[in-house]
């Protein structure tokens, strides 16, 4: 499934402007071009509407990276309780969909637009003092410095990266 890399979104003169390039497609070449669906909707029915029918197509994964309000937003929304009941990815009831189309679902969108990543930072920790500075799949690096620890927003996406290796039981999440 094909989706597209976005690098930026204007709203300009009653237009939204997208500069991005499909996924699937090499050399990535980013062009920027008028939505003419979110320009419709922007002119109808206002910046907040635009804005959620964007955070909406981020959610549904149709556009990824790029732009900073839309992915802290997305960051917030899957630490919503709420969230566990419209989310597609976790849902094979068949009334995922059906729940995703309603009033409930864009109020929760609009709330986790709305909404600011927490302050609180943490990092994990090893018993004998030292810090994770990278992650992947397949490894993690560590380092004795705090500062170039990798820095979580929240506690539970540190947690969770325990059950990906063994022998993590020793590692701790700390609060900076």
């Amino acid at each position: 499934m094909s989706y597209e890399i976005i690098k930026s979104i204007k709203f300009k003169d009653g237009k939204v402007l997208i500069r991005s390039s499909s996924n699937n497609v090499t050399p990535k070449y980013f062009e920027e071009f008028e939505s003419e669906s979110l320009s419709k909707i922007l002119q109808e029915q206002g910046t907040d509407a635009a804005e959620l029918e964007i955070f909406k197509q981020f959610e549904n994964g149709c556009f990824q990276r790029g732009v900073k309000k839309y992915l802290n937003a997305l960051s917030v929304l899957h630490h919503f309780p709420e969230y566990q009941n419209f989310n597609w990815r976790n849902n094979d009831d068949g009334e995922t969909d059906e729940r995703r189309k309603s009033a409930e679902f864009d109020a929760l969108l609009l709330r986790a637009l709305k909404t600011r990543l927490p302050k609180d930072k943490f990092v994990l920790k090893k018993e004998n003092g030292v810090y994770l500075r990278k992650i992947t799949k397949r490894y993690a690096k560590w380092d004795l410095d705090k500062a170039k620890a990798k820095i979580f927003r929240f506690a539970d996406e540190a947690e969770g990266l325990k059950r990906w290796f063994t022998n993590s039981e020793s590692w701790m999440v700390e609060k900076i």
